[in-house]
C-alpha cells in the first residue's frame, strides 16, 4: 500500500511541476507585483487533488486522513507537494467524511476568480458529483503553498430543514429523557430507609396543647325547698330571738363561709 501511495504522490508532484512549467513565463511576466500568482498552477492543484479522491481506493484514503502530521510533512518535503501537513491530512478526511453523500465524480463546472486578501489566496472550484454539487475552497500563501483545503457539499432546503427538524427533536428529546431520568432518582430517594428517618428527625416537635381551664364551680344550690331544713332554722332563730315565726319568713338558705363561721 505504501507503494501505491508513493506512485500517486510522485505522480501528483510530475503533473503540478509540468503544468506549473508550462504557466512559468506568465508567472515571471507578473512579478512586478508583491502578490503575484500563476492561476493555471492554482488550477493543476485543485484538479490533481480531485483526480486523488477520485482514483484513490479507500483504504488509502483513509490511511491518507488519519496520517500524522509529521508523517505528512515527511512525504511531502520528500516529494516536494505543494501543501502543509495539515492541510494535506484535512483534505482526505474532509473528502472521506463526505464521499457518500457526494457519490462518484462527475465533473468540474468552472473555478472562481482567486481572491487575494493579503500574502494569501484563496481559490474555489465548483465540482458536481453523482449526488449532488460541492465547492472545494483551497488558501494558497505567497510561496504558493496551500495551508487550507475545505470541501462543501451542497444541500437543498429540503434536506436542510429535514436535518435541523431531526436535530431540533434530537436535542429537546434528549433533555425531556435526563429530565425524567432524574425525576425517578429524585423519587426513589422516598423508599431508602436512612433517607426516611432522617425526614423524621427534621420533622418539628409537637407544640403542646394549652391547659384546659377548671370548670367553673356550680352556683351555691339554694335550700329553701328542703322543708325540714327550714323548719329546724326557722326554729333556732325564733329561740335566739325569743320570738314566733309570725313576723319573718325564710325565703333562702346558703352556705355561709367557713371563715364566717370562726368569727362568730
Amino acid at each position: 500500500m505504501k507503494q501505491n501511495i508513493k506512485k500517486v504522490l510522485a505522480a501528483l508532484v510530475l503533473a503540478v511541476s509540468v503544468l506549473g512549467l508550462t504557466a512559468c513565463g506568465s508567472s515571471t511576466a507578473s512579478t512586478e507585483q508583491q502578490n503575484s500568482y500563476d492561476e493555471s498552477q492554482l488550477q493543476s492543484v485543485a484538479d490533481y487533488l480531485v483526480t486523488l479522491w477520485t482514483e484513490m481506493p479507500a483504504e488509502e484514503l483513509s490511511e491518507y486522513a488519519s496520517m500524522e502530521k509529521e508523517d505528512a510533512q515527511t512525504l511531502i518535503d520528500m516529494y516536494g507537494l505543494p501543501f502543509t501537513g495539515e492541510a494535506f491530512t484535512s483534505a482526505f478526511a474532509g473528502y472521506e467524511s463526505s464521499m457518500e453523500e457526494l457519490g462518484a465524480y462527475i465533473s468540474t463546472d468552472n473555478y472562481e476568480e482567486p481572491e487575494v486578501k493579503g500574502d494569501e489566496v484563496t481559490f474555489v472550484a465548483n465540482l458536481t458529483y453523482e449526488n449532488r454539487t460541492a465547492k472545494l475552497s483551497m488558501i494558497f500563501n505567497k510561496r504558493g503553498v496551500v495551508e487550507s483545503v475545505t470541501l462543501d457539499p451542497k444541500y437543498s432546503t429540503g434536506e436542510i430543514l429535514q436535518k435541523a427538524g431531526m436535530n431540533t427533536i434530537l436535542g429537546m428529546g434528549t433533555v425531556f429523557i435526563v429530565l425524567i431520568f432524574i425525576s425517578l432518582v429524585i423519587y426513589c430517594f422516598n423508599f431508602i430507609p436512612g433517607n426516611q428517618a432522617a425526614k423524621q428527625e427534621e420533622r418539628p416537635a409537637p407544640k403542646p396543647r394549652p391547659a384546659k381551664k377548671p370548670a367553673a364551680r356550680p352556683a351555691k344550690q339554694n335550700l329553701v325547698d328542703d322543708k325540714e331544713l327550714v323548719a329546724a332554722i326557722t326554729a333556732a332563730i325564733c329561740a335566739y330571738r325569743g320570738t314566733s315565726s309570725d313576723g319573718f319568713v325564710v325565703r333562702s338558705i346558703r352556705r355561709a363561709e367557713s371563715s364566717t363561721w370562726k368569727r362568730s
